[in-house]
């Protein structure tokens, strides 16, 4: 779209005004063609269709032809204004019209409202002094991954004993509040595993020291945020028969265990756990100072961040906190916090994963880092055999939500920390 004027108001470093004006000669252009589109299929009785007069023509379709030239003067101009002006939005814009109606006599004017991309400069990510850490694997270290592979390779056996910490009552309940039964609060054949508050918070808890036969009755309280709004922060009486108390048998760790695990012997099997702790004590090491790189770069370089991303994350991170809270996993600090509360609790955090994005996001581009195709099928792939799904499968939902490009911002800030530590220094 040629010869449109565009003027830009800062009202904030991330908010713009955009006044866009488009000059009457294109609008005629514009208008005519509309109207000259019509008059080829228009059916209007009798005439032939193509030989309606004009003057009819913009009698019968002049409102639907001002609504059709509108939207497409807008969406010709605006990316224009945009990439003239070199802005990146993170927000749905705010149109406002300042022309009455669109005229082949005069220009067609119109505002924008709208949040963009902040424009910084990051420097000094090459050659930072880190605190890089020395991995190594104990002897304690490898029992105890072998103790952890035992606990989760062991079969649940029942027991004659009280319930304790750890163990799995397998119970029928029945909830009720006021009295009444519960819509969807019964269960039969329920393994309740005590220390995990998979249900409710405090339910397994209540379990604690039942046997086999025992009959109990206790009340729990629903979280503030449970989903279901009826139920929420309301008391339920919870009526319970123990069917079962299992403990986790413990493998023993010899030859035999290990080619259950594939392993050939024991020793292979210490082999593979030292890999796989090495692997894990490397990752944590390399987030900390993923952590230390951000907090450096973030303190160094000040810059105000658009609220429409921040909305977006911080959506996003209570999204995680009540669903948390609803498995009943609650930050003791959480505890008691309504929506409100949380959002004023998180919001640092949101703020703060914005300026990460934005710092990574532009060093990336500074050094030309890309994901290919086949990395990011390589990572949902990885992603597919943790959740030990299928890749068609996981490849699928994350199209329809939208959300390969995270996947490949994921692996070029990831890329980006590997250059910055690769010329890192080590800290004084």
């Amino acid at each position: 779209m040629q010869n449109i004027r565009v003027e830009v108001e800062d009202l904030t470093p991330v908010k713009k005004k955009l006044a866009i004006s488009v000059p009457a000669e294109t609008v005629k252009k514009e208008i005519d063609a509309a109207y000259r589109s019509i008059k080829s299929t228009a059916n209007v009785a009798g005439f032939r269709k193509g030989s309606v007069p004009l003057n009819i023509i913009r009698a019968r379709f002049g409102s639907h032809v001002q609504e059709d030239v509108t939207r497409k003067l807008i969406e010709s101009t605006y990316p224009h204004a945009l990439e003239e002006k070199k802005l990146m939005p993170v927000e749905a814009p705010n149109f406002e019209l300042k022309t009455e109606k669109v005229s082949e006599d005069s220009d067609f004017a119109y505002t924008v409202t709208v949040e963009v991309q902040p424009t910084v400069e990051i420097g000094g990510y090459k050659g930072m002094e880190l605190k890089k850490e020395e991995v190594t694997v104990t002897d304690e270290d490898i029992e105890r991954g072998l103790n952890n592979l035992c606990k989760a390779a062991g079969e649940w056996v029942e027991t004659d004993r009280s319930a304790e910490a750890g163990d799995m009552v397998v119970i029928d309940f029945e909830a009720f509040l006021g009295g009444e039964p519960i819509k969807n609060g019964k269960s039969s054949d329920y393994g309740c595993i005590i220390g995990e508050k998979a249900l409710l918070p405090g339910f397994d808890e209540s379990l604690k020291g039942a046997r086999k036969g025992e009959k109990r009755e206790f009340d729990v309280k629903f979280p503030e945020n449970y989903s279901e709004t009826s139920l929420a922060g309301k008391t339920g009486l919870f009526k319970t028969v123990v069917k079962a108390v299992k403990e986790k048998g413990t493998p023993e760790i010899n030859d035999e265990f290990a080619k259950q695990l594939g392993l050939e012997n024991v020793e292979a099997l210490r082999a593979k756990v030292r890999e796989e702790i090495e692997k894990h004590k490397q990752n944590d090491a390399k987030e900390r100072l993923k952590t230390e790189i951000l907090t450096k770069l973030i303190e160094k370089h000040r810059f105000e961040v658009p609220q429409a991303l921040v909305d977006r994350y911080l959506r996003i991170i209570l999204g995680r906190v009540v669903e948390n809270m609803n498995a009943g996993v609650i930050a003791p600090e959480d505890k008691g916090l309504d929506i409100e509360k949380l959002k004023e609790k998180y919001t640092s955090a949101a703020i703060r994963s914005v300026r990460e994005d934005i710092i990574l996001d532009y060093i990336s581009a500074k050094e030309q880092v890309d994901a290919s195709s086949l990395e990011v099928e390589d990572a949902v792939r990885n992603i597919a055999a943790q959740r030990g799904v299928s890749y068609e499968s996981l490849m699928a939902r994350i199209e329809r939500e939208g959300a390969l490009q995270v996947i490949r911002d994921g692996l070029r800030h990831e890329k980006v920390f590997d250059i910055i530590i690769e010329a890192s220094k080590p800290a004084q």
